[in-house]
């Protein structure tokens, strides 16, 4: 390197060193430590502080033994960077210490690396890079770092070296000698001497190579040794380093070339892997040739060399043999990759070229493949040899060379191309990333030098990413810088790369080496604009054609690229905001513009949609994700930013401006701008780095270089003139102030510029930021030299990274972070969150699904987004959505952030709650959970209450699961024993803990706003038993500790309410009903469950003694009656628990009781008094006394009132029909006489009261009698009793009647349900005595179970009867009975399986959900009953739905209904959709079972085979077609054997049928008499199959039975008319044959609705003839197998549902027969590609003419229609005929 730089010569500083590693090895006092020391002020001992020369005689006298020194010093253990680090340097003399040092040993400062291979390094061969102007203080710039550079000297000795020796110290020598000792050398002579030395090394080194000819020839240029050729490269490249290899003759260098050119020529053809032994002939002429190749490019690759140099013939041979080798170290490298290609003479890359160019898809695929099971093969061949590693390394520094080479002349295409893809093939390979990250560096530069190859490379990287494995544990072996376990792929690494030199860079701008040269680079103010469009331009294309190829491939491909889709956006997410990645934000921006768009979001194809939601979702986490991070990110440059320009702040004067700390523990530095504090800690840089005086931060360090920048850019405005005079005054405006964004950025820039590598990558980096930023400032378009200016501060301004190169990575991090919450990329959230809202709403609930998850993970990242008021209406709009799954999902994501945000809970709570009541189980779990999740997290949560109104709700759903969920969430809430001690007690005489009471207030207070308590006695009931734990810990069984910890809880609540009522009674003189009421309600509730609860060991009648003064109340309103209905019922429910009474309590309760009933108004509470009353009566002992009076004194009261006054009369009866029911067991073992009489004289009177004509009195008698028969059942076996309960449960009786003989049923059901639990406790016979004498026996355990089923069996189908009736009250109640006489096993459950289904179509929900759950019960326990009323229960609900539409007096479902003249025979939509969704509840409880849902449709389908008619039989089976097209198939295998079942039938009925009609119609055409006859003799026997008549006969007989009942053509709105057995027409038809043509015809009708199900069918699942035609019921399941389903209407309302009466008509039908036969041999594609035509063509036509040549036009028609209704038979059936005449 010539000395006139000023500087001092690179290899005399330690690039990689520092001083505190260098100066224990240089102990001489006169030497300064410059030498490999950062700071050029450094000094090994103290001094004077001025800098002393180095050219004095002293230290130059000295070099000798410095070389000495130097030589024999060993620094190869010291941690040295493999990186060069830009040294800033004072000294400008030249230096001729450097010379001298070198003179004695040129090798001094050489050192060694440790490695596994061991390099020599000369110090002539270190490399730099293009110099910059010194006139600028900055000297020097980093070194390029080729990772090769340096020679690499193997282990191993080559036979030929043997020259070296006597060689090397030649050249040396004459240096030394030609360049004499001088204090101040001539640098002109120095450089002409080093020209002249190199020249004559040159021509010596040439003369070796050439023997002296006249004719020369290949054989006469011999073959160099490594060795020489590795001096040759030395020598060249110190000759470059010293700037003077442009200088050296054309000619010397042309020959130099053609020698090189001879030297690869010679290894052409040679692969290392063709050898066994490392130190062969052939690894030494390949290491010679890449040699010569080095050699060749460092001298081409220099700046302005002479243009004879760069001959396309050596350079295509460079490229040749370089890529040759290439292959081959790829191959011995990679044993997957040597496995899937073998050498072949023809090139290894040509051929997996060739290969994959021929068929790009299925070679990938193969790739990939055998790509999987080559890795599983690697083994210890996976170790490289010694030779391999030289030649990689080498061929690393070949790469590094020929990126340069591109920048200084321009290479043709085809060179280019070559380049290009042999740098594509080193990815495809493991263990060569040095190479790989060559290939990128080399990529790089062709896609930033050679434009035109843009859309080629990007092409390429597509190819190489379908190359790639596509798994998701891609391996990611491009390190981050400083990223402790970042990775990401290398093909990542590359697109960022590209993306970057996108940005065109100006070549001048990227060579410019001072400020001056920045304002000579002609660009205008848009360039950076233009350049941030070309960026954006190279993403779209990126982006374009993988998603193109995305939408183009099939569902297996189009799987892997998705998968390579989301590694690449998960690489680009890990460097998002990293410093040295600008480009991730652009590249992320595209890919999400584009799937906002066409490619994406809008796209036709949902998988398509699907992926884009999936991506964005995941890119907008992370956006948000960054957001969060930013807002709470504390770091104080971040804090400086974001507080804005808005002034100072105050800070403290003796602590630091960041944290307050005044600690003296740490050191404080005084910053000399703004006079602030600092911890070098909080400020982000490292202690030891800072400087004790003259600091500055870094907000005033950037601000003053920016204000520089500023100033230098006005004064250079200035000077031009005319050049930007916007710039000067722009400038002098804002010149006092810089912008806190400005200063932020420029640290990041300043970080960069210190960080830059070799090869300057930051530099590009630093543009790119540049362009973005420029983009997005308003005024940027007056201050372009501003921003360039920027670009290149070091080299504008002194010391200008000095600063910024003390912050850590991490807050270099923070702040790339901040400022990229400012771009275009992060300000899209919102449109993105918006458009993934958007897709909450689609048809799809797949995309909805999706979307819900990518919101979900957004959500993740910051919950407050859920606040939004447009994200709230959204996932509630998807809280209704019409997917259980999309539901599921919307609650699941508010329900994982309930707890740590309550204010969420608090503001969906209304929709969550709603969600209880969803038809989806899964869904009502998710919505109790997160409701429950609620009330825990918060404990002041303010809709408690109404939280556990809704759950409590959930207690009776029709789900177990639900139920127990429910209970579990109660037994959390209140019945749970705390954890904490319960030390505090309510109240000062309570002994109630105060938890117990906060709970039971809570319950209270719930109860306050429930309209009954019954949902509460469930859960009191269930959390006492514990029952609603899971079967594993039931199974281990429930723990009695817990158990007794629960009853004791409920005791002390009890207490509580006890108390309470107490403290209300004693403050509230005025309300104390209200007031009390909701804790006696309580308490009842308690009684009910267990009513030991409210009789305490200590005191078992404390209740009752508490609880009897409030019967003395007056009042009489509806709280006093609900009051005091739940005081008798505790009152009651404890009587019996208790042994005495004292008698005085008694005796007072009986007096309040007897005048209640007396005089109390209502009737309710009348009830609970007559019942307190017979328990009080037993408990004293006293007998049916008082019961007797009581019933005297209401007879003696009917008997004066008559039926004048209905509303004592009917409280009379109803208090006398109590009396005996509760009163039966005192009066039985009265001794009184006249108790059986009494009784008898009661039923005479009730039945005298009921044929009063009010109502009110009939309904009260009816009550009053069902009260005696509950007592006495064994009346209602008596006749007169039974003609009444029947009389009352007939259709036409009244509604109340019909209530109320229902209820007495159910009361007496239940009454005898709860007798055989008390019953179970003896073991004795009852006894019930009848009259005369008789007694019926009760077996001990079974209560009345034997009579009841008796009296059950007796009236069931009335009951029955009265579940069909028309009103939805009587069918409630109706079905309760059923629902307890199942439960009870009273009859067989099969006589009730019909109405049932029937129910099921109930419109009112709670009929059908009961009828569901009765019939789910039924098919788990008796499947084979189920499936076989299955059909009968079709035929039941389309009566059940006929009467419900056509008439309100509804005949008993037992007998046939009478149905109104409807012509279609159906009923309105509504009803029938609600038939349609019981009918689908009922086929999905069989759907699960093969066997039984073909069953089902095999059974439905046999209704079509021989219909008898009667007025409705048309209108069922369009019923029973409707219903079949819509039931809910999930499986091909479901609608594939309907259509299976409907060919059978066809296939047996079709022929018979068709015979029949065409004889009859024949028949009439001749004279009717006489062809008559002719057609009875003949016809008959010849078409009809035997079978055909049997049906015809039967037809005939169910015919004569309805005659009267015929129906008209519907197509008619008049009411139907009767048709004559013989019209007046041109045909006459007798009353024998009319019959059988109708029964055909009616036969004919059923089949046509079977064909037109069968088309639907096919048309709606896409099924094909060839696929009915393969299936087999037999056939085991595909697994798998997915159904696709079209909407597409059913309509058969053209159905005529008459019979025909003429031969027109019959005829006409004849003909809609033959068409409908014709229709279905036409498959379905091509049906409904002709759907409008009147009558469809034939599939074949060749067999539709085959009878065209026939004269009779009938006949022709026949036969035509024959020809296709053989196909028919055939059409879904050929390969099926004979399993189906074995079915049939």
């Amino acid at each position: 390197m010539s000395n006139s730089g000023g500087g001092a010569p690179r290899g005399i500083s330690f690039s990689n060193t520092v001083h505190s590693e260098v100066a224990p090895c240089l102990p001489l006092p006169s030497l300064p430590v410059f030498c490999g020391a950062f700071n050029h002020e450094l000094k090994l001992f103290d001094g004077q502080t001025g800098s002393r020369s180095l050219n004095r005689n002293d230290v130059v006298s000295q070099a000798g033994k410095i070389a000495d020194l130097l030589g024999a010093t060993d620094v190869s253990y010291l941690n040295l960077r493999a990186e060069s680090t830009s040294i800033t340097c004072g000294f400008l003399e030249p230096l001729d210490l450097y010379n001298e040092v070198i003179h004695c040993n040129s090798e001094a400062f050489e050192y060694i690396t440790p490695g596994p291979i061991k390099e020599q390094f000369y110090g002539s061969t270190v490399s730099e890079k293009k110099p910059f102007d010194q006139s600028i203080p900055i000297v020097n710039q980093p070194q390029r770092d080729y990772a090769g550079t340096h020679n690499h000297q193997p282990d191993y000795i080559l036979p030929n070296d043997t020259v070296t020796s006597s060689r090397k110290p030649k050249v040396k020598k004459k240096r030394s000698e030609e360049h004499p000792l001088s204090t101040a050398p001539d640098p002109i002579e120095i450089q002409d001497a080093a020209i002249r030395n190199f020249c004559e090394f040159l021509e010596e080194f040439c003369g070796r190579a050439e023997i002296p000819s006249d004719d020369r020839d290949d054989t006469e240029w011999l073959q160099l040794p490594v060795s020489d050729l590795r001096v040759l490269v030395n020598e060249i490249m110190s000759t470059r380093a010293k700037k003077v290899l442009n200088l050296v003759p054309v000619d010397v260098l042309v020959r130099l070339l053609r020698v090189l050119d001879h030297q690869i020529h010679r290894a052409e053809g040679l692969s290392v892997n063709e050898c066994e032994n490392s130190d062969s002939d052939v690894v030494s002429s390949i290491c010679g040739a890449l040699e010569s190749i080095h050699a060749a490019l460092v001298v081409m690759a220099h700046d302005d060399m002479p243009k004879q140099l760069y001959k396309e013939e050596i350079i295509e041979r460079i490229l040749e043999f370089s890529k040759h080798q290439i292959g081959d170290i790829m191959l011995a490298c990679d044993p997957a990759y040597r496995a899937l290609h073998k050498p072949s003479e023809n090139g290894i890359l040509e051929a997996e070229e060739d290969e994959e160019d021929a068929e790009f898809g299925s070679a990938s695929k193969r790739r990939r493949n055998t790509f999987r099971s080559a890795k599983l093969k690697k083994s210890s061949l996976n170790r490289v040899s010694a030779s391999v590693n030289t030649i990689l390394q080498k061929l690393c520094t070949i790469l590094g060379f020929f990126k340069d080479l591109l920048i200084v002349e321009r290479l043709s295409d085809s060179c280019i191309l070559q380049l290009l893809k042999t740098s594509f093939t080193t990815f495809l390979v493991d263990n060569i990333q040095l190479l790989q990250l060559k290939a990128i560096n080399l990529i790089g530069g062709i896609f930033y030098t050679y434009t035109q190859h843009r859309t080629y490379v990007m092409d390429e990287v597509l190819q190489l990413l379908l190359k790639l494995p596509f798994s998701k544990r891609i391996p990611r072996t491009y390190h981050l810088p400083d990223e402790e376990q970042r990775q990401i792929q290398t093909i990542t690494a590359l697109l960022i790369q590209l993306v970057h030199s996108s940005a065109n860079l100006p070549e001048a701008l990227r060579q410019a080496s001072n400020g001056n040269l920045i304002f000579e680079v002609s660009i205008d103010a848009s360039y950076p604009n233009k350049c941030h469009e070309a960026v954006t331009e190279t993403c779209c294309l990126f982006w374009s054609r993988v998603l193109q190829r995305f939408t183009s491939t099939k569902t297996q491909d189009a799987s892997e690229l998705k998968t390579i889709m989301e590694s690449l956006v998960m690489d680009l997410l890990t460097t998002l905001n990293l410093p040295e990645y600008p480009a991730s934000a652009p590249i992320l921006e595209v890919l999400c513009v584009l799937l906002l768009q066409n490619a994406g979001l809008k796209s036709k194809d949902i998988a398509a949609r699907s992926m884009a939601i999936d991506l964005l979702g995941t890119i907008a986490a992370r956006l948000k994700h960054d957001s969060v991070n930013c807002r709470r990110e504390n770091f104080w440059i971040v804090q400086e930013y974001t507080s804005g320009d808005n002034g100072e702040r105050g800070y403290p004067n003796d602590a630091c401006a960041v944290c307050g700390d005044g600690k003296i523990e740490k050191a404080l530095f005084l910053c000399q701008g703004c006079q602030r504090l600092f911890h070098a800690g909080c400020m982000g840089v490292r202690e030891h780095e800072v400087p004790t005086r003259g600091w500055y931060c870094q907000f005033c360090q950037c601000g003053k270089q920016l204000l520089v920048l500023r100033s230098y850019c006005k004064s250079h405005c200035k000077d031009d003139g005319t050049k930007n005079d916007s710039l000067a005054e722009n400038s002098s405006e804002s010149t006092e102030s810089i912008a806190r964004l400005e200063i932020v950025q420029q640290m990041l820039l300043n970080y960069l510029q210190e960080g830059g590598s070799a090869d300057d990558v930051h530099l590009f980096s630093r543009w790119f930021y540049l362009c973005l930023w420029y983009k997005d400032d308003p005024n940027s378009r007056q201050m372009l030299f501003y921003y360039l200016a920027r670009l290149k501060s070091k080299a504008i301004v002194r010391n200008s990274g000095i600063v910024s190169s003390l912050l850590t990575r991490d807050s270099v991090k923070k702040i790339a972070l901040t400022l990229g919450q400012n771009n275009s990329f992060s300000r899209g959230f919102d449109k993105i969150l918006h458009m993934l809202l958007a897709s909450l709403r689609e048809n799809s609930p797949v995309i909805r699904a999706k979307a819900l998850r990518a919101v979900s993970i957004i959500v993740e990242a910051d919950p407050e987004v859920l606040c939004d008021k447009l994200v709230q209406t959204a996932v509630e709009g998807r809280f209704c959505d019409s997917a259980i799954s999309v539901r599921e999902a919307a609650l699941e994501l508010v329900g994982r952030h309930i707890a740590s945000h309550p204010d969420v809970g608090l503001k969906y709570f209304e929709k969550v709650a709603e969600r209880m009541k969803d038809t989806g189980v899964s869904v009502r779990k998710r919505a109790i959970k997160i409701i429950r999740e609620m009330c825990t997290s918060n404990t002041n949560f303010s809709e408690f209450t109404r939280a556990c109104i809704e759950i409590i709700s959930r207690v009776s759903d029709e789900e177990s699961s639900i139920q127990d969920l429910v209970c579990k969430t109660f037994y959390e809430f209140w019945f749970e024993e705390p954890s904490g001690s319960r030390a505090h007690l309510f109240g000062g005489s309570s002994s109630v803990p105060l938890e117990v009471a906060k709970k039971t207030e809570q319950i209270v207070e719930m109860l306050r706003r429930m309209p009954n308590h019954q949902l509460l006695v469930t859960v009191i009931k269930r959390n006492l038993a514990l029952d609603f734990l899971p079967q594993s810990t039931k199974a281990l069984g429930v723990n009695p500790i817990s158990l007794a910890s629960v009853r004791k809880r409920c005791e002390l609540m009890c207490k509580f309410l006890l108390e309470r009522m107490l403290q209300v009674d004693e403050t509230n003189n005025e309300e104390v009903e209200s007031c009390a009421l909701p804790y006696v309600l309580l308490l009842h509730a308690f009684c009910v469950v267990d009513p030991t609860l409210c009789a305490p060991a200590s005191d078992p009648s404390q209740f009752v003694v508490t609880l009897q003064p409030y019967l003395k109340s007056q009042a009489d309103n509806r709280k006093v009656a609900q009051l005091l209905e739940s005081i008798i019922f505790v009152i009651d429910s404890v009587l019996p628990l208790l042994r005495k009474l004292p008698q005085n309590v008694v005796e007072e309760l009986e007096q309040d009781l007897k005048q209640m009933i007396v005089r109390h108004s209502f009737l309710t509470v009348v009830h609970a008094c007559i019942k307190c009353l017979c328990s009080a009566s037993k408990v004293a002992g006293k007998g049916s006394a008082v019961i007797e009076y009581l019933i005297q004194v209401f007879f003696k009261r009917l008997d004066a009132l008559g039926f004048d006054n209905k509303q004592q009369v009917g409280r009379s009866l109803f208090c006398l029909g109590l009396l005996i029911r509760y009163g039966n067991s005192l009066l039985s073992t009265s001794c009184n006489s006249n108790t059986n009489t009494n009784i008898k004289n009661s039923l005479d009177l009730f039945k005298k009261y009921l044929h009063a004509e009010d109502f009110v009195i009939k309904a009260r008698s009816l009550q009053a009698l069902g009260y005696v028969l509950i007592a006495r059942p064994e009346y209602m076996l008596e006749k007169d009793v039974g003609k009444i309960l029947e009389a009352t449960l007939s259709s036409g009786s009244d509604l109340r009647l019909k209530m109320q003989s229902l209820q007495n049923i159910y009361e007496y059901l239940l009454d005898a349900e709860s007798q055989m639990g008390t019953d179970k406790t003896s073991d004795n016979v009852v006894n019930y005595p009848i009259d005369a004498g008789h007694s019926v026996p009760v077996a001990a355990g079974a209560g009345d179970t034997n009579i009841c089923g008796g009296i059950i069996q007796l009236y069931w189908d009335n009951i029955l009867g009265r579940c069909l009736d028309v009103n939805e009250h009587v069918r409630q109640s109706a079905l309760k009975i059923v629902e307890v006489v199942l439960r009870q096993g009273l009859v067989h459950p099969i006589t009730c399986v019909p109405y049932l289904i029937a129910l099921e179509t109930d419109p009112q929900e709670a009929s059908s959900k009961l009828a569901h759950h009765l019939l789910m019960n039924m098919n788990e326990k008796y499947p084979a009953f189920f499936e076989s009323r299955l059909g009968d229960g079709l035929q039941m609900s389309f009566i059940f739905i006929r009467s419900m539409a056509g008439s309100s007096d509804n005949p008993n479902p037992k007998v046939q209904l009478k149905v109104p003249d409807s012509m279609k025979g159906k009923v309105d939509g509504g009803s029938f959709a609600y038939a349609r969704l019981g009918v689908s509840r009922i086929y999905k409880l069989i759907r699960g079972n093969r066997l039984s849902r073909n069953k089902f449709m095999s059974s439905v389908v046999r209704k079509f085979d021989t219909p008898f008619w009667n007025h409705s039989v048309v209108p069922f089976l369009m019923y029973c077609t409707e219903i079949l097209a819509l039931l809910p198939f999930t499986l091909p295998d479901e609608p594939l054997y309907l259509i299976y079942a409907i060919n059978r039938i066809i296939q047996v009925r079709t022929g018979a049928i068709e015979a029949n009609l065409k004889a009859f119609l024949h028949s009439l055409q001749e004279d009717a008499k006489t062809l008559y006859g002719n057609g009875v003799t003949q016809q008959g026997p010849s078409s009809e199959p035997v079978s055909n008549h049997a049906i015809l006969m039967d037809l005939n007989g169910t015919h004569q039975e309805s005659t009267d009942q015929l129906v008209s053509n519907h197509s008619t709105s008049t009411p139907s008319n009767l048709h004559s057995r013989n019209s007046c027409n041109s045909y006459s038809i007798s009353e024998d044959n009319l019959q059988k043509i109708q029964a055909d015809c009616l036969a004919a009708t059923a089949l046509q609705l079977l064909l037109k199900l069968k088309r639907h069918l096919k048309i709606l699942y896409s099924l094909n003839d060839a696929r009915c035609q393969e299936f087999s019921p037999t056939e085991p399941l595909k697994p798998g197998e997915v159904l696709s389903k079209q909407n597409i209407p059913f309509n058969i309302s053209e159905t005529r549902v008459d019979l025909p009466s003429t031969y027109e008509e019959v005829l006409q039908r004849y003909q809609e027969f033959k068409n409908a036969l014709k229709e279905d041999t036409v498959d379905y594609s091509i049906y409904t590609a002709n759907i409008k035509r009147k009558r469809p063509p034939s599939r074949r036509g060749g067999r539709s003419g085959r009878m065209a040549g026939r004269d009779d036009d009938d006949d022709d028609e026949d036969n035509d229609w024959g020809s296709g209704a053989r196909r028919p038979n055939n059409s879904g059936r050929k390969s099926n005929s004979s399993r189906g005449r074995q079915w049939s």
